[in-house]
C-alpha cells in the first residue's frame, strides 16, 4: 500500500513538471515572436488609413546651406601713413562717410621736413646748374672756355637734375601731392604737418589710431569700405561640388530682414576643399545700395541641383522615433512595419527619398500618428 502511494505522488509531480515546462516554452516562444517594428491594427483603424503606392517622379533637388554676409574685398581699403610721425589731430571717426582724398588724420613728421629739405636742395642745385650751363654755351661761343668744361657743366646739369626727379619722387611717395610740391617750390616754406587721406568713397568702419600716437608706414590706421556691394559666402558640401559653377542662380534669404529674399548669381566656386569641413566656399555679390544688408549679417542659401529620377513621400507620412525619420511599410495580412528612411530637404510638402524605401512599396500617408499610438500601447502589452 505504502509503495501504491509513492508511486502516485511521484507520476503527479512528473505530470506537474512537464505541464509547466511546456507552459513556459509556449510563453517564451510568444515573446521571442514579438517584432516592436510591426503593427497589426484593427478593422476600424485600417479603414482610417490612407495609402500610398511608390514610385519615381521628376525631382529637382534644393539644397540649402548656412551662409553670411561679408564685405566686398575689392571695395576695401586700408589706410596708413605713407611716413613715419605723430597723430595731431582725428577727423574723422569710425562710422563716418568719407569721400576719395577726404583728411582722415593730421600728422607732424619730422621725416616729412627732412625730405622736403633735400627736396629744395636739389632743385636749387638743378637751377643753378641751368645757368651754369647756359653762361658756358656763351663762353664757348666767344672761345674763352674749352669744349670739354662745356661738356663737364653740361654732365654736373644731368646729374643735378637726376637728383632733383629723385628727390621730387621720394616727396610724392611720402603723400605729397603735385600741387604741394609746386607751393613748396613757390613758397620755400618747410612744412611738417601732413595729412592721412582716403583712398576710396565709402564707410570708415575701423580706426585703430589715437592722438598722439606715433605711426609707422607699414602701420594700419583706418578701414574704409565701400557698403554698396556686399558678398553671400556659404559652404557647400563636397558632394555637390559637381552641380557648383560660376554663373549659376542662387536664392538668398535674410532672416534678419524677416526672411528677404534676394536673387544672385555665383561668381566665385573654391577650386579646393576645405578638408577639415569637407565644403567648397562660393559666393555671390548683392546690391547693398540702401545699406541694409550688414557685414555678418546670417543667410540661408539656397541652390537648385539637376532633374533627376527620384522617389518623393508626402511630408506627412513621416513621424520621428529616437532622432530617426520613420514611415508605415504595408506589409501583407494587413500588417504594417515600422522603417527607419533617409530624407532630402522638404520642398512644397514633399521630400526625396535617399534610402529605406523602393519602388511599389506602399506606405501610409494618412492615420500614422493613430497607427504608432496602436503600435506603442501592443509593445508595452507585451
Amino acid at each position: 500500500m505504502k509503495i501504491f502511494i509513492i508511486l502516485t505522488i511521484l507520476l503527479t509531480l512528473t505530470a506537474c513538471d512537464r505541464s509547466t515546462s511546456t507552459s513556459s516554452t509556449v510563453n517564451n516562444d510568444a515573446v521571442s515572436s514579438f517584432d516592436p517594428n510591426l503593427v497589426k491594427p484593427n478593422d476600424d483603424l485600417v479603414a482610417r488609413l490612407t495609402h500610398l503606392t511608390l514610385g519615381e517622379t521628376e525631382w529637382k533637388t534644393k539644397l540649402k546651406v548656412s551662409g553670411s554676409i561679408e564685405l566686398d574685398e575689392k571695395l576695401v581699403a586700408r589706410v596708413g601713413t605713407t611716413v613715419a610721425g605723430r597723430v595731431t589731430e582725428i577727423k574723422v571717426l569710425r562710422g563716418d562717410v568719407v569721400k576719395k582724398g577726404d583728411v582722415l588724420a593730421l600728422m607732424h613728421s619730422s621725416a616729412l621736413a627732412e625730405a622736403q629739405l633735400s627736396y629744395l636742395k636739389s632743385h636749387a642745385a638743378y637751377q643753378l646748374a641751368q645757368k651754369s650751363v647756359q653762361r658756358a654755351k656763351a663762353l664757348f661761343k666767344e672761345d674763352v672756355i674749352s669744349l670739354a668744361e662745356l661738356q663737364r657743366r653740361e654732365s654736373e646739369l644731368l646729374s643735378s637734375e637726376a637728383e632733383w626727379n629723385a628727390s621730387r619722387d621720394r616727396m610724392t611717395i611720402l603723400g605729397m601731392s603735385i600741387q604741394d610740391i609746386r607751393q613748396l617750390e613757390k613758397t620755400r616754406q618747410i612744412n611738417s604737418h601732413t595729412a592721412m587721406r582716403a583712398t576710396i568713397d565709402g564707410v570708415v568702419i575701423e580706426r585703430k589710431v589715437s592722438q598722439g600716437e606715433v605711426l609707422e608706414p607699414a602701420d594700419h590706421a583706418y578701414t574704409i569700405a565701400d557698403l554698396s556691394q556686399v558678398w553671400v559666402v556659404g559652404e557647400v558640401p563636397e558632394r555637390y561640388s559637381a552641380q557648383m559653377y560660376k554663373g549659376k542662380e542662387v536664392k538668398v534669404f535674410i532672416p534678419a530682414l524677416l526672411n528677404e529674399t534676394r536673387l544672385a548669381q555665383l561668381t566665385y566656386v573654391a577650386d579646393t576643399v576645405t578638408p577639415q569641413t569637407r565644403t567648397l566656399r562660393i559666393r555671390a555679390p548683392l546690391e547693398n545700395a540702401l545699406n541694409r544688408l550688414k557685414p555678418e549679417m546670417l543667410a540661408t542659401l539656397q541652390i537648385e541641383g539637376a532633374l533627376q529620377k527620384r522617389i518623393v513621400i508626402p511630408v506627412k507620412a513621416v513621424f520621428r522615433e529616437d532622432n530617426t525619420d520613420r514611415v508605415f511599410v504595408k506589409m501583407a495580412d494587413k500588417q504594417y512595419v515600422m522603417t527607419a528612411v533617409k530624407l532630402g530637404e522638404e520642398e512644397d510638402g514633399y521630400r526625396p527619398v535617399e534610402s529605406g524605401l523602393q519602388v511599389g512599396q506602399t506606405i501610409v500617408v494618412e492615420g500614422v500618428f493613430p497607427l504608432n499610438a496602436d503600435r506603442l500601447l501592443k509593445q508595452q502589452e507585451n
